[in-house]
């Protein structure tokens, strides 16, 4: 497990507490019960993300092609075109 340092301003800290307190549980794991949740909850809606996490050389190669096609391609009319 990697260990992190987080900055909380105080009043989520003390709900922070509240809740390991009342969960009978560490402050570490009310804050990971609550990040995993989160990014459960993110995945859920986006199922795309994180999906090529593993191949970012795909995804730079992707964006590149997107790039050099939006350079090449006439998306909108000048205003000397539309006259």
């Amino acid at each position: 497990m990697i260990a992190i340092e987080l900055k909380l301003p105080e009043r989520t800290y003390a709900a922070l507490r509240q809740a390991a307190a009342q969960s009978q549980k560490t402050e570490s794991e009310v804050a990971l019960d609550a990040i995993q949740s989160y990014l459960a909850q993110i995945t859920a809606i986006d199922p795309l993300l994180g999906m090529f996490a593993d191949d970012p050389v795909l995804i730079d190669q992707v964006e590149a092609d997107a790039m050099q096609s939006r350079e090449q391609a006439k998306w909108r009319l000048s205003e000397v075109d539309s006259g």
